[in-house]
Parts: structure tokens; sequence; C-alpha cells
């Protein structure tokens, strides 16, 4: 397949600009312009130079370029292939991105993956400046100043360091030729976006959020926040306002500086305690500054707002492109993008239920049940919990059940069987009674929309239990912690833990990724599990290593794997429209959906050839939109 690597080069300034504005409603904005494009083919059986495109002859020179039947390569694919598909209605065969590659090879020892970032380390080459001459220019103006041919050469060797990298990272193996076709229909979830976007839904749950938060304000200025938003969002003020009513605000060590920090995120337990503190006072700032500081949800739902109200060549029903970031987190998964997060909505939420099927399609969604769970008991050997997997049986509310000393089902006692799904879900990566207890309350509100309590007591009790119960998996954390750990500090030949091999400084997964643990090394002081602590490099900051946490990066990147797998199987016969964690969404024609149903069911339950006596399970769901099909 012919390789074309390409880079766009458009109008932008202070005000118009990536910074201040998504992609998508950068790209079709009507002062959008494509100043010029540099294509690039190194690989062409007859060498060629970088060509230059001007912004002007562009759509008559794609018309005729053959890209649909080309792998079209950018660094930021999810800019230049927007920009394609959108703007002159191009969709490649296949879409490579060199951000995400580099992503997903180099992120243990690079922070930013910019083209300049990358192009270095590798040694390609330096990336230019002129860019920064030409703010504000139009392709006219570029070219009446005399800066033409220079901006032309920048936007070549753009192009060329692109293609040097992909060369680099692709071509040369060390990016998995199956990891590219994930990559591909990842970015075509923006490209080819399937939701509509539900204007009037946004439109009011924008409207709530904001009026809540100035009732917010207006009771938090009553109680000490004189200054309003500015008190609420400055940790010092706030601290001071906290404690002129008695209160001393709660601290925590922050795992990036290890210095002491206020403790005001809305996970940390003390900082949620006081929202039932005596004097209502203390509630009412606590829940305002909650509320102010994350504004998260009101960014968001105006961001979704303005992207509701575009239309591009062959969409003129406000479509919503879903753009998920390939290599966004350490073990491989998907990160949300564009500062939108797709990723993370609310459950139950307004935005979920704003994005709705067109008209004559629906909603269906497949997720993999307990799959983490699942997995962890596999890969440690816990024979018994893999069989109550297999068998069907709810082990959550079992495990419940043997806590509490009497028979907990979903309906008879939500409470309890909450508190044995925490349980499941957590405990086998090595959680403690401390966490285990602030994550029990914490989530109970946020989940339960009610708070259980719990004492340390009863927080140790169930941990205790849970590691005598499946001692495999805890010993499975010995043996890391001892053994794997020897293999990836080279002092051991050889270890695996299920599919996955451990090497000197990486584990290798069966899709031919690795886990990185750059610059592993022992650190010699107390931690929360003993005395001393395995520490590590990922994008320049320090992390620590840990046997549950070893168990916990395996686990969750074979689940990753196995529902991306899930994804291209099924991608042969339906586009995927968004993936969440372990859930693949799909946008189905109505006549279509009981057969799409039986498939997805039946490729998300497929035992992956590296697990073949893996029990799986999915649900599936369906609804006019996403937040029905939950």
């Amino acid at each position: 397949m012919r390789t074309v690597v390409l880079d766009f080069e458009t109008y932008y300034d202070k005000e118009f600009s990536l910074k201040k504005m998504t992609p998508v409603e950068y790209i079709l904005d009507p002062r959008y312009e494509t100043i010029l494009c540099a294509i690039s083919e190194p690989w062409a059986s007859v060498a060629q130079p970088t060509q230059i495109i001007d912004g002007e002859d562009f759509t008559s020179w794609v018309t005729n370029a053959g890209l649909e039947d080309a792998c079209v390569v950018s660094h930021n694919a999810l800019f230049d292939m927007c920009i394609l598909s959108w703007r002159y209605g191009i969709r490649p065969r296949l879409m490579v991105d060199t951000l995400g590659v580099s992503r997903a090879l180099l992120a243990h020892k690079l922070k930013y993956m910019s083209l300049a970032k990358v192009a270095d380390h590798l040694g390609i080459g330096i990336k230019g400046s002129e860019v920064a001459n030409v703010i504000g220019m139009s392709r006219d103006e570029i070219k009446r100043s005399g800066r033409w041919a220079s901006y032309g050469q920048y936007s070549a060797n753009d192009a060329e360091l692109c293609a040097g990298i992909y060369d680099k990272l692709v071509r040369s193996g060390l990016f998995p030729v199956r990891e590219i076709a994930v990559m591909d229909m990842v970015l075509r979830c923006a490209t080819e976006p399937k939701f509509v976007l539900d204007q009037n839904a946004i439109a009011e749950h924008l409207a709530d959020v904001q009026r809540s938060k100035l009732e917010l304000l207006a009771s938090a200025m009553l109680c000490g926040a004189q200054n309003g938003k500015s008190d609420l969002m400055s940790n010092e003020k706030f601290a001071e306002i906290l404690r002129s009513l008695g209160v001393e605000p709660p601290k925590k060590l922050s795992r990036t500086t290890g210095l002491w920090t206020y403790a005001f995120a809305k996970t940390d337990k003390e900082f949620i305690t006081l929202e039932e503190h005596p004097d209502p006072a203390v509630q009412v700032l606590v829940a305002a500054r909650t509320g102010h500081k994350s504004t998260l949800e009101e960014s968001r739902s105006q961001r979704l707002l303005n992207i509701a109200n575009l239309t591009w060549p062959g969409n003129s029903q406000g479509l919503m492109p879903v753009p998920l970031r390939y290599g966004g987190a350490h073990t491989g998964r998907l990160s949300g993008d564009w500062k939108l997060n797709m990723q993370n909505l609310p459950r139950g939420g307004a935005l979920r239920r704003a994005l709705i099927a067109p008209a004559g399609h629906t909603v269906v969604t497949v997720d993999a049940s307990q799959i983490e769970a699942r997995i962890v008991a596999w890969v440690c050997g816990q024979d018994d919990l893999v069989k109550d997997f297999a068998d069907g049986i709810d082990v959550y509310a079992k495990f419940a059940s043997e806590i509490f000393g009497y028979l907990v089902g979903k309906k008879t006692h939500p409470n309890e069987r909450f508190m044995g799904k925490t349980a499941i879900l957590g405990l086998g990566y090595q959680v403690g009674a401390t966490k285990f207890q602030n994550t029990i309350e914490v989530q109970s509100q946020l989940q339960l929309g009610q708070k259980i309590a719990m004492t340390m007591d009863d927080a140790f009790n169930v941990v205790d239990f849970y590691r005598k119960k499946y001692h495999k998996i805890s010993s499975k954390w010995k043996n890391l912690q001892n053994v794997g750990m020897a293999t990836l500090t080279g002092g051991r030949a050889k270890y695996t833990l299920g599919p996955c091999e451990f090497e000197h400084h990486a584990i290798r997964l069966p899709n031919g990724l690795k886990l990185h643990y750059h610059n592993l090394f022992f650190r010699d002081e107390l931690t929360e599990f003993g005395r001393g602590q395995w520490t590590f490099e990922y994008a320049e900051e320090r992390k620590s290593l840990y046997g549950g946490k070893i168990l916990e990066n395996c686990v969750q990147a074979l689940a990753r794997i196995h529902t991306m797998d899930a994804a291209l199987r099924i991608r042969k016969q339906l586009p995927l429209a968004m993936q969440v964690h372990d859930e693949l969404v799909y946008v189905v024609p109505d006549a279509d959906v009981v057969n799409v149903k039986q498939l997805l069911h039946g490729e998300m339950c497929r035992p992956p050839s590296w697990a073949y006596d893996l029990p799986l399970a999915a649900d599936v769901g369906t609804g006019e939109n996403y937040g029905e099909a939950k």
C-alpha cells in the first residue's frame, strides 16, 4: 500500500487557535484557512522531493491524489485527518498517528510527544521555528511578506521529521501491525462520527450547572468567602476561611512533589467529610468549593453546545466527533482528548443522554463484565474464584454474604453488595485498609447517593478476609515483588505472568507492546507497604512499584487488549462509535439491532488466544441515546 506523510499548515492568531478552541470548532470556523500542505513519500518506488501544495490548489490536488487507497501518516492525526475528512471529504484507507505511536513506545522516557521532542530524542533532526514569524498572517499575507519559501521549507521539514519517526518506530517493526488497525479504528470515531448531539438537552444542562454554581457562590459569600470565586479557587484563601471557622484544613502528601499539600479534592475523604460538619457554614463552603473548583462540567457542556451547532459537507445534523487519545495511559488504555474527556461522562448524567442516535438508529453498548477481576483470578491461579465466574455466580453478593454472615442480594441488601463489589474489584491489587475504607465512603456517596460509613477495624477485617480467602492472589503479590522484580531489574533471566513476559525494565504484552519501567531502582525508606519502595520513571515522573501494582498494570493492559481485539473483529461488520475503558459503543440501524446484540455479546465473550480458558461475560444495552443504553 502506498504510504503518504502529510502536514497541514493553517491560519491561526492569538484568539483563533487550538489553545482556545477544540479542533472541531477550529477546523469548521469561517476563519479557517489551509495555507499549505507538505506531502512526503520517501518510500515511493521513484524517489521524489517533498511537495508543497498551495492551500488554494489543495482541493484540486487531493481530489486526484488517491489517498482513499493509501496509508496516510501525520503527527497529531486527530487534527490532520479531521481536516481531510471534514474540509475535503477524503477518508484514507488507513490512518497512522506518529504522535500516538510515540506515546505508546516512548512515554516512559519523554514527558511531551511533540514533533520537536520526539524527533530530537530519536536523533532525526531539528524542527524549525518559522511558524512563529507568520502568526496572524493569511496565505496571501505570507506571500506578500516574502516568507512563503521559508514557510514551505519549514513545513517540508516537519513532514520529513514525521516520516523519520514513522520509519524508526513503525516501519522498523517496533510498533505492532495489529495496533495500527486499532489506531485507525479509534481515529475514525472522530473523523467519521456516528452520534448526534441533542442541543436542547445540553443547553438545559448547562443552564442548570451555571444556576447551581451561582447559588453556591452566593451562599459561600454569606459564609465567609467575601471575595466570591477567587476565595474558593485559591487553596490558601480557602484554607484561611476554614481556619476562621475553627476547622483545620486537611492535608495530604503529594505523590508528584513529595510535599504536603491541601487535600481539597472531591476524592479526599477528610475534605468530603466536611460536607457533614456540624457548622452549616463549613458545609456550604465545601459544597461551593467543589462546585466552582471543578469547572469541567460547565466548560465541557459549553464545548459540546458549540460543537452541536457546527456542520460540514455531508453533515447537517450536528454530528459529534469522539476524540480518543491512543496510548493515553501507561497500560495502553485510551484516554479522552480535546478537553472533552468523552471517556469520563458522568453515569446517569445529562451529557450521556445528549449523545443520541440519528433517526432510524439505536445506540448499542457492550461491556466486558468484571473483566479485571476475572483476569486477576485467572493469572493468579485462584481457581475457586475463576469457577465462580464461570458458573455465573454473583461473586460480589457471595463475598458480601460471607463477610456479613447473611444472604446478600442485589435488591435485598444493595449497600452490602456494593461493599462486596468494591472489595472484589479493588482488593486484588493489594489495596490496604485505609484506602479501602476511603474508597467505600467516597464512592458510595458518588455512586449510590449516600455515604456508607466504615470503621477502620471493619475495613481491616474485610481486607484480611479477602487476602486469606483468595490466598493465591495475595501470594502472587509477594511473588511479583520478589521474583518478578528480580527479572525487571536484570537479576533473573525469565519470569511470566500469564501471557506477560518480564524482561529488563519492561513487560512484553501479547499484542507486541510493552509496559515500561524505566530507570527502576529501590528507595530505602518507609512506605505504606513497609520499609523501602521500588520506583520507576514514566513521563519524567517517579512512580512507585510493588507486587499489587505490577499485577494491576498487567491486568489492565490485558483487559484493554481483549476489548480492542473484540472491536477489531466487530469492525468487519460494524464501525466503532466510541470506546470507554472496557466498553464498546455502536450506532446501529434499527433493523439490525437484534443481530448486532448477538454479535457484540459473542465477540466480547470470546476468550483470547492467550487465555483460552478465561471465563468471560458481557452486558449488552440498547437505547435511543448513550445514557439509556448503559
